[in-house]
């Protein structure tokens, strides 16, 4: 019984006009804003606003009917089947240098601890094809050795950043760092490194609560800059803007976050 009074109700409601249906919306509206603060003007702005509603739905649906595609009445037709292009055959240095990229993305996974040896051997076996197993290994082995070396020299360039963030003072030695670590820290060629512990590298100088603080502050200003990063791109009324919200970075920091905000929206 129940389902069919709901059925009754559907088809009733279907069968309205647009402008019926409006005038139900807005004196419904309307009298439930009416009984709730006891003024009598909210039914007449109710039945105001339905009559718009109806007006709107009306509109509706005489452009849809309007734009209904008509049947065409020409017949579908099959397009010839397109050919298949014969794959190229590599050359044996197209091989090679194939075969020492998959070697390098594979080596730097195993560095970011995003897979192991049997997972980036089989990646590269069905990167590039048809080489005999060991050979796979000794390209492996020999990539995971020249990692190793462009690790010690990335851990070298961090060592010098933190030594030159050490002269500066608190506010922008921690900028320098933790800016790094937003833009830096996670690119491929870190080759797994991580982000600098900022404690560890300015701990001896500062305080962790000193430290904390002037993170939150280099968080706003990296923020900020990356919204404005959107706008317009007339550099000295920006840098303006930063030196007055953001007091005692360096130029050099709030440029920084800036130049950072128009590289994401460029």
């Amino acid at each position: 019984m129940t389902s069919r009074r709901r059925i009754f109700k559907e088809d009733a409601w279907t069968s309205l006009e647009p402008h019926q249906k409006g005038l139900l919306i807005g004196l419904g509206l309307g009298t439930a804003l009416w009984a709730f603060t006891g003024a009598l003007s909210w039914i007449a702005a109710g039945v105001g606003l339905g009559s718009g509603i109806g007006f709107l739905l009306g509109r509706r649906r005489a452009r849809t009917r309007t734009q209904a595609p008509t049947p065409s009445l020409r017949l579908p037709t099959t397009p010839p089947p397109r050919r298949k292009p014969t794959p190229r055959m590599l050359t044996e240095e197209e091989r090679e240098s194939s075969l020492y990229a998959a070697a390098w993305f594979n080596g730097t996974r195993m560095a970011e601890g995003k897979t192991d040896r049997a997972g980036a051997l089989a990646h590269m076996r069905e990167t590039i094809g048809g080489f005999p197993p060991e050979r796979y290994e000794t390209q492996l082995d020999a990539t995971l050795a020249g990692i190793e070396k462009e690790k010690v020299r990335v851990a070298a360039r961090r060592a010098k950043d933190i030594a030159e963030a050490r002269e500066l003072d608190l506010l922008n030695a921690v900028f320098d760092l933790h800016y790094f670590n937003w833009r830096f820290s996670g690119h491929i060629g870190e080759y797994g490194l991580g982000p600098i512990d900022l404690v560890e590298a300015l701990g001896d100088l500062w305080s962790r609560e000193q430290i904390d603080e002037a993170v939150a502050r280099s968080d706003a200003l990296i923020e900020e800059g990356i919204r404005m990063g959107a706008g317009s791109w007339d550099h000295e009324p920006n840098m303006a803007h930063l030196r007055a919200a953001h007091p005692e970075f360096s130029d050099r920091a709030l440029s920084r976050a800036l130049d950072w905000g128009h590289l994401i929206h460029r």
